[in-house]
């Protein structure tokens, strides 16, 4: 990280949105370079302190972080660069590698952004107390969101703050202290934060309390994560957008889609300004349509996609509206993978320019809190319980295109499909699976959980072998450059399970 703190403690030059209180997304860009010495004084200069780490993280959750999470997944299979995956033996690809080190040298950044901000503004003379905590509020959330993937993918590593970010050599920090560190940023954006967000795509006080109740799982703190995602649900802001048809969910995942009534935290995108969602290209193919429209203005490398016999997906109803939501099917012709292959389509943008497309990046959606709220309830009671169950029930209801809050005898799950908690976070997993295929979350949930042997062992192989995850897929590595700028990291030692400079 030596070359990029060199630059920004001195200079902090990025190109940033300008943004209306309307839409951050329709004026025009601006390039800011000023010296952080008389930076950070007006609201206009927070704004811009809150931009920066946003814009970044378009780069830090592109196509490659997404498509390494769900190629992890039991249900996905990879092709291409992402073929050594299939082995689950970690990093094993130079490709790939170096895609990592791309992702995490792009969360760095957006928290040596968030931590140069954080340090000056608390000096602003244009601004009142409030505001000025305001605007911390923000980026203290954006900062704990990205050490939230760093120790979740990488686990132990430099914890860089407003007060050590001109040291280049730094020591890795436990992962409990790096959770403590995101606990305390949560805790001050749940108190300092906007209570609404100030622009369509900005951290808020709900956002702060739904990703803190995600970190509580994690630390086993449950009582704190259902009280955290009880306040997120029982605030009225959020609910499931009703469906009758597979289209209906463009209204939660849709090209051109301002928001909706899902969105607690999305990365926002634009097409007009080339700051669009590359991801899609990875799940598309060139002659893939839907209704008639080309899912990505004929571009797509359907790098990965799952395949019509594997358990997850023949267990799966298909008249739950979430299966062709999810999966699209599509003979490859000459670079058949076979009849049984099917696309991940639940993105699709027909007015695309290039491989990205103007959809936003749902880093966390209201399923999301009814997820963590089923399970830290049944935690907390030891046992699984009525409304455990029943925030399951609402995500099936919706997903069979139901009202989400209204009792459904035939459809809802029964206290006895899940009188064990074995049972109900089987249950979990497999009405998570339907909810959240395709957005980047299965694996982690399942790591968490402890399950991800067991699924993959008993459904990747269609042939019904088993596949043994070895210890390092459960870490991505280091990067290279860190051990070259950071001279208090040893390769030998300080890199994770299975790694080394040679691989």
């Amino acid at each position: 990280m030596k070359h990029v703190i060199c630059k920004i403690t001195t200079v902090i030059l990025t190109t940033l949105p300008f943004m209306s209180c309307n839409d951050w997304l329709n004026e025009n860009d601006y390039t800011y370079a000023i010296a952080t010495s008389t930076f950070y004084n007006t609201k206009d200069e927070a704004n811009a302190a809150v931009m920066s780490p946003l814009n970044q993280m378009r780069v830090a959750y592109d196509a490659n972080w997404f498509a390494t999470l769900e190629i992890n997944t039991e249900y996905c299979y990879p092709k291409g660069v992402y073929q050594t995956y299939r082995g689950y033996n970690g990093l094993v690809n130079a490709t790939h590698i170096t895609r990592s080190a791309t992702n995490w040298s792009a969360i760095y950044r957006a928290v040596l952004y968030c931590n140069t901000a954080i340090g000056k503004l608390p000096e602003a003379k244009a601004m009142t107390e409030a505001e000025i905590k305001s605007y911390l509020g923000e980026l203290r959330f954006l900062r704990a969101y990205n050490y939230f993937s760093l120790v979740l993918h990488w686990g132990s590593v430099p914890l860089r703050t407003e007060t050590n970010m001109t040291e280049w050599n730094l020591k890795k920090t436990s992962v409990r202290e790096i959770y403590d560190f995101i606990i305390e940023d949560l805790k001050y954006a749940i108190d300092n934060a906007p209570d609404i967000p100030r622009l369509i795509g900005t951290p808020h006080k709900l956002a702060a309390k739904a990703l803190l109740a995600d970190v509580c799982m994690w630390t086993e703190d449950y009582d704190q994560a259902k009280a955290l995602a009880g306040d997120v649900i029982n605030s009225g802001t959020y609910s499931l957008v009703n469906v009758s048809n597979v289209r209906d969910f463009d209204k939660v995942f849709g090209y051109d889609l301002a928001t909706s009534t899902e969105e607690v935290f999305y990365i926002k995108t634009s097409r007009t300004d080339s700051r669009t969602w590359n991801y899609l290209s990875f799940t598309a193919h060139p002659q893939y349509s839907i209704e008639g429209k080309t899912m990505l203005n004929g571009n797509g490398y359907y790098t990965h996609y799952s395949d019509l016999r594997n358990q997850v997906i023949a267990n799966w109803d298909e008249t739950d509206l979430r299966y062709h939501l999810n999966l699209g099917f599509y003979v490859f012709g000459a670079d058949a993978y076979g009849e049984y292959t099917c696309l991940f389509v639940k993105y699709w943008d027909p007015y695309s320019q290039g491989g990205g497309a103007n959809v936003s990046i749902p880093l966390i959606r209201y399923t999301d809190v009814l997820i963590t709220y089923a399970e830290a309830s049944a935690r907390v009671a030891g046992a699984p319980t009525a409304e455990s169950v029943e925030m399951l029930n609402r995500l099936r209801r919706r997903g069979y295109g139901h009202d989400p809050d209204v009792a459904n005898p035939e459809l809802d799950y029964k206290p006895a499909d899940c009188n064990t908690m074995e049972k109900f976070i089987d249950l979990l997993i497999k009405e998570e699976t339907y909810e959240r295929m395709n957005e980047g979350k299965h694996w982690d949930l399942t790591v968490r959980l402890k399950k991800a042997q067991e699924l993959v062992g008993k459904y990747y192989n269609v042939d019904g072998a088993w596949t043994e995850i070895k210890e390092r897929h459960y870490l991505w590595k280091i990067p290279d450059s860190e051990f070259n700028y950071n001279k208090a990291l040893d390769q030998k030692t300080d890199q994770n399970p299975g790694y080394s400079s040679d691989n």
